[in-house]
């Protein structure tokens, strides 16, 4: 089964990087431009993504406070653990499993290690300096070549 994990470090504590990731205002701070509810476990919230003409629903799967947030969207499923690695430090390791079979789930990864990254950069921008999106863009590609 194909995996993709990005992980990195945020120079603030795991309560904040949580929250940021949880609730409408963190989420639509550096991540979607809106988001129908909070992430609560067992619960479907939309996401859009209107740069890109994009809404779909995401089915929110278990969440621990502080330490992981998961869900299900088109085409994977995918985890966010968090875990403080000194003071007001925290490490976080996103894993995704795309659907697919064979190439075609090693290609999402592909194209979702770009849309990660962006993750990573704009949760840390908004985290350290209060920046909101910065920059969306739907003219991003990459391409899985056999």
């Amino acid at each position: 089964m194909t995996q993709l994990i990005v992980e990195d470090r945020i120079a603030r504590p795991a309560k904040d990087v949580f929250e940021a990731i949880v609730t409408v205002e963190g989420l639509s701070g550096f991540f979607v431009e809106r988001t129908s509810a909070p992430m609560v476990p067992g619960t479907t919230v939309t996401w859009s993504f209107p740069h890109a003409d994009v809404a779909f629903d995401v089915e929110v799967g278990e969440i621990e406070t502080d330490r992981l947030v998961s869900w299900t969207w088109p085409g994977g499923r995918v985890a966010v653990e968090l875990r403080e690695t000194g003071p007001g430090v925290t490490a976080l390791t996103i894993t995704e499993r795309p659907t697919g079979p064979g190439s075609e789930g090693a290609a999402r990864a592909v194209g979702q290690t770009q849309g990660w990254t962006y993750f990573v950069c704009t949760l840390r921008a908004y985290l350290l300096h209060g920046l909101r999106h910065f920059g969306l863009s739907d003219g991003i590609r990459a391409t899985l070549v056999e």
